[in-house]
């Protein structure tokens, strides 16, 4: 049991930390681990890891390249879902202090030290070819020698998991979309990375291929069974691919925070790059009134703009925050504080309509329950902890 001395000095310890900001952007970890049934399905939005700390941020808002590649652990043979998610591998990394302030890998060995039987053998590689059929057979070229890969499309990471013909068909850690050059514009789609894994790559799985199930019936039993369809590479160019293919994601208006790592730009017409009058930094929250194709409309600074919103990723959830856990992990601690911290110091410097909380975060974080959020529910969360 702790004596009243070191409460205070902990008490102590806290509050300076807090007006430091260190904990800044900390998450605690999930405790519970659920393999998800398709790694092909795994989201970064995922409530079982989307909350799991990488550096400065967590795998909900910049974790599209560790699941792309924890995709690779599993689609090659080196992990199974049994016991093995993004969550699980982001774990694994953040023992080794492999991530930076922003999320990004300091180093891409360690990704090897966490899963031996894989290795990143490229590191990014950009196209040569400006087109979607001279991209489409770059990447064919390394999945024909057995590698796997994965591709960057503006600052967001996806994994690929076939080309037939000139179609590209990737899992992507954010979005339904299974036809990489229909979700994403060509232009957006820069450089790619080959990977080496235990088994070589072989073929692909479509994203909505269901198990089809035969009965067989005889004079004494009823045996039913079932087996998963599988397309190879060795599937034909001239397959109707649109059988493959899911439909494209729905945007809806909420809540959106951006995670790329490049700016997302605010602009004042949609079709005009040059227009733009505000951006957002990786994590900065805005709120869609509007939405138009791929656009979403959003009032900053005083003004209505449009945000492409394949930078961005959808923040709203059904999911009640209980009182004073913003970061919804079941526990009020030091990371809660950390984020209210963070809140309060960038409210000033941040775009009036710009924030670092959802509405639902900030509404959890105002333990003084009177409408704000100030150094009165930093008192009160460094009572609570101290207690």
């Amino acid at each position: 049991m702790r004596t009243e001395k070191e409460k205070g000095i902990i008490c102590l310890l806290l509050t300076f930390l807090a007006v430091l900001g260190v904990f800044a952007g900390g998450y605690r970890p999930e405790q519970n681990v659920c393999a998800a049934e398709d790694y092909r399905l795994w989201r970064q939005l995922d409530d079982r890891w989307g909350n799991t700390p990488i550096g400065g941020t967590t795998l909900r808002r910049s974790g599209c390249y560790v699941t792309s590649i924890a995709m690779v652990a599993v689609a090659s043979g080196a992990r199974s879902t049994d016991n093995f998610d993004p969550g699980v591998f982001a774990r694994q990394l953040n023992n080794m202090g492999a991530f930076n302030s922003g999320g990004g890998l300091m180093s891409w060995a360690s990704v090897n030290r966490a899963v031996p039987e894989i290795s990143i053998a490229t590191g990014n590689l950009n196209f040569r070819s400006g087109d979607q059929a001279g991209k489409a057979k770059e990447l064919k070229a390394y999945l024909d020698k057995g590698m796997y890969v994965i591709c960057n499309v503006g600052g967001h990471w996806v994994y690929i998991d076939g080309v037939i013909g000139n179609d590209v068909y990737m899992a992507d850690p954010a979005k339904s979309e299974i036809l990489m050059f229909k979700a994403y514009n060509n232009a957006s789609i820069t450089c790619y990375q080959a990977l080496n894994g235990k088994n070589p790559y072989k073929g692909f799985t479509p994203l909505n291929a269901k198990p089809v199930t035969t009965t067989t019936t005889t004079v004494t039993t009823t045996t039913t069974v079932t087996t998963t369809a599988i397309v190879t590479s060795a599937v034909p160019e001239q397959a109707d691919a649109s059988r493959l293919a899911s439909p494209a994601l729905a945007y809806k208006t909420g809540e959106y925070f951006c995670n790329s790592n490049k700016k997302a730009m605010i602009l004042a017409d949609s079709d005009d790059e040059k227009s733009s009058f505000a951006e957002l930094n990786n994590g900065n929250v805005v709120k869609v009134v509007k939405i138009d194709g791929g656009y979403g409309e959003v009032a900053v600074g005083g003004k209505n703009g449009w945000v492409d919103l394949s930078c961005m990723k959808y923040a709203e959830s059904d999911e009640i925050i209980t009182e004073g856990d913003v970061n919804n992990d079941g526990m009020l601690d030091t990371f809660d504080l950390a984020l209210v911290n963070e809140y309060i110091a960038s409210r000033d410097k941040l775009t009036d309509g710009i924030s670092v909380l959802t509405q639902a975060e900030i509404k959890a974080a105002d333990l003084s329950g009177d409408g704000k959020i100030d150094n009165t529910d930093l008192l009160m969360y460094l009572m609570l902890i101290c207690k």
